[in-house]
């Protein structure tokens, strides 16, 4: 049992070490993935770090040809929009789902004060970080398992392929408007009114 836990534990260290990797792009579109390397790199055997490169693939990271290649795989412009697309739809929902049943005041604040966050980023990528933080707690405080198991399975995929994104409302004043009517409505708990509000600054709505 313990060998074998441990030998699920090397896939998952493969797994993430390489997927972040990927993500913050010191291993680049079209870099090649050889296990042998990779293995002495970690300081483990190749079998956990070719189950690794199995799982990368299954999300899209990674890409094989047999017996050609195994390399990181480019991101479409359409993987981007559907990746925003998504985090679109899930922050809205878990959004919703928190503030219709939470008790905790805390979660409803901390809420609150990640969109005010949200609202304030000057950059996309300062736009994507804050996102990010929006969506892990709207689905942590969710309590809803479902929820978080699939963030938790496509964290990887969600962090590299949100790049670029940013608000659709380009106009700075309406802008600030409505994250300023989304802060008030998730303050107030009014989970309607938050889920429109978001979905609107996003064009959703």
């Amino acid at each position: 049992m313990n060998t074998r836990r441990r030998a699920s534990a090397l896939v998952d260290e493969a797994y993430a070490a390489l997927g972040d990797a990927i993500v913050d792009g010191r291993l680049q579109p079209g870099d090649r993935l050889r296990d042998v390397v990779l293995a002495e790199h970690m300081g483990i055997s190749r079998t956990p770090v070719r189950e690794a490169l199995q799982r990368l693939e299954r999300i899209g990271l990674v890409e094989v040809a047999a017996n050609r290649y195994t390399r990181v795989s480019p991101v479409s412009e359409r993987a981007r929009t559907d990746m925003r697309e998504y985090v679109v739809h899930m922050i809205a929902t878990t959004m919703y789902v928190t503030l219709l049943r939470t008790d905790n005041d805390d979660d409803v604040a901390r809420g609150a004060e990640l969109l005010q966050v949200m609202g304030r980023a000057e950059t996309s990528r300062e736009y994507v970080e804050a996102g990010l933080e929006v969506l892990a707690h709207f689905t942590r405080a969710s309590r809803n398992g479902v929820f978080r198991e699939t963030l938790r399975q496509a964290d990887l995929v969600v962090r590299r392929n949100l790049e670029g994104w940013a608000s659709s409302v380009t106009d700075p004043v309406e802008r600030a408007d409505l994250f300023a009517d989304l802060h008030r409505a998730v303050a107030e708990r009014d989970h309607r009114h938050a889920t429109v509000f978001f979905l609107a600054l996003h064009g959703r709505f």
